[in-house]
């Protein structure tokens, strides 16, 4: 009975994580497109799947635990490689595999589209902090070589705005 609920588990994680890898790339074109607001709203549906989906683990790895307990295997950890190599029914070992192929195939994507996004957000930042720089640059200033002795060498930028700050 606790195989078909870790199994059922695994479904709802999988389906979970989907989703949430949905969500992922849609964000990657709201990131291009400096569309903030519904960037916002994304992020907090994600935030919900987030918390959803660390409820489902913590279910899977008490079920794991309590079938380890019932086989009586001393195993601490909630691995699903653990659990597969331990069931000896053919027909849900192969569901185990299917759904750890599945979840490590999905959870790449997620890792990749995530680092992705995190690559365009910085790239985005450095914009703005280079454009920032841009209009905050002193008009005044001499653009060709200074004497290092000379009055005022080192304050280079005189800004308004520290974007180091």
């Amino acid at each position: 009975m606790s195989l078909e609920l870790i199994a059922d588990t695994l479904q709802q994680q999988l389906k979970l994580y989907h989703s949430l890898l949905e969500i992922e790339l849609s964000k990657k074109g709201m990131i291009i497109q400096n569309h903030v607001l519904q960037l916002n709203v994304q992020t907090q549906k994600q935030k919900l799947l987030v918390a959803k989906a660390e409820e489902l683990e913590r279910m899977r790895t008490q079920l794991t635990s309590r079938y380890f307990k019932d086989i009586g295997f001393r195993i601490r950890s909630g691995i699903l490689a653990e659990l597969i190599r331990s069931v000896t029914n053919p027909e849900i070992k192969v569901q185990l595999l299917q759904l750890h192929s599945q979840l490590n195939d999905v959870l790449g994507k997620l890792k990749e589209a995530n680092d992705l996004n995190q690559q365009l957000i910085k790239q985005s930042l450095d914009f703005l902090d280079f454009s920032i720089g841009l209009m905050m640059d002193d008009p005044n200033e001499d653009l060709t070589y200074q004497h290092p002795m000379n009055q005022g060498y080192g304050n280079k930028f005189n800004k308004l705005f520290d974007s180091k700050a």
